[in-house]
């Protein structure tokens, strides 16, 4: 190897570190027979806010991976505008499900959902006692955000609302911890007690995205008595009634292909985030969003249609 060969390799070499995304992984929590990780994306500065971005995977309860393709855009986006992202393991409740005759599928669904929200809950725990005030960043428990996609998205939703309740394990935060904002697409809230009600805390800001036509996720709701599982266009009525800050974007007639729509409306989360986050204001605005480009790709998929991505 000449001497000049040397040099580009280690211009190349050096270059190369300099804009690589610097991650860090923890072990945050262990439970059943599952160890549950975290990534910490660093930014390379922060944002005045010391903000920080958690991003739930989504994929059914069923699959889906913490550092799959559904958050390397959201990681690079972020850090660059100074965000500390964190993005999650969570237990899968819904893998190697195979009976979805109604009663069953509806307890192993509901099993699957506590199980996430706890493992979010577990991991914005771990993040306050070890994470806020580091070496190389400092996070405001203030300006905690959390993003999810389909399952994901359920997953922030119900940890918002578990965390305003009072349920499941939030008593493991501190007492008047609460969210900065959560950003849902294509989610919805799990209840024994009828529509959702927000008792010991106001909720977060909340950025609702759905598709009027989703099959999998339901976008109004299906309730029986006082169990329920309510969509986007149930819970915006909910928050509407009782004055609290949110966004719904109504894509009419798409289906669960909103789920993914995240990553092409940053610029639309970031203005969520600037008015209805960071501003501390209590706007509510219902949306109905056309655009002819998007792709009708899972216009039919229903729960049923899980088990194939478990396989």
């Amino acid at each position: 190897m000449t001497k000049k060969t040397l040099t580009l390799l280690l211009l190349i070499f050096s270059i190369t570190n300099l804009f690589a995304q610097k991650k860090e992984t923890y072990l945050y929590a262990e439970k059943d027979t599952s160890k549950l990780y975290l990534d910490v994306y660093v930014p390379k500065v922060q944002n005045e806010q010391q903000s920080c971005l958690f991003f739930v995977f989504g994929g059914g309860f069923v699959g889906g991976k913490r550092d799959d393709n559904q958050v390397q855009k959201i990681k690079e986006y972020y850090t660059d505008k100074g965000y500390v992202v964190v993005a999650i393991d969570y237990r899968l409740g819904m893998r190697g499900q195979s009976n979805y005759s109604a009663l069953i599928a509806l307890k192993k669904f509901e099993a699957a959902i506590y199980m996430a929200a706890e493992d979010l809950i577990s991991a914005l725990d771990y993040t306050l006692k070890n994470l806020t005030d580091t070496k190389e960043y400092k996070i405001n428990p203030k300006n905690i955000l959390v993003m999810g996609s389909s399952a994901g998205a359920i997953t922030a939703l119900q940890a918002d609302y578990a965390i305003c309740n009072g349920y499941l394990n939030s008593n493991i935060l501190p007492a008047d911890f609460h969210l900065a904002g959560v950003i849902s697409y294509a989610g919805a809230i799990f209840s024994t007690h009828g529509k959702p009600k927000y008792k010991n805390h106001t909720p977060a800001p909340t950025l609702l995205c759905h598709g009027t036509k989703d099959r999998l996720v339901n976008y109004k709701k299906t309730q029986i008595a006082n169990i329920g599982f309510f969509g986007s266009d149930a819970i915006a009525k909910q928050l509407k009634k009782n004055g609290y800050s949110y966004h719904i974007r109504r894509y009419p007639g798409l289906g669960h292909q909103v789920a993914g729509r995240y990553n092409d409306e940053f610029a639309f989360i970031d203005q969520f985030i600037s008015e209805q986050v960071f501003a501390d204001t209590h706007i509510q605005i219902d949306e109905t969003y056309y655009n002819a480009d998007i792709e009708p790709q899972w216009m039919n998929l229903r729960v049923r249609d899980l088990k194939k991505v478990g396989q």
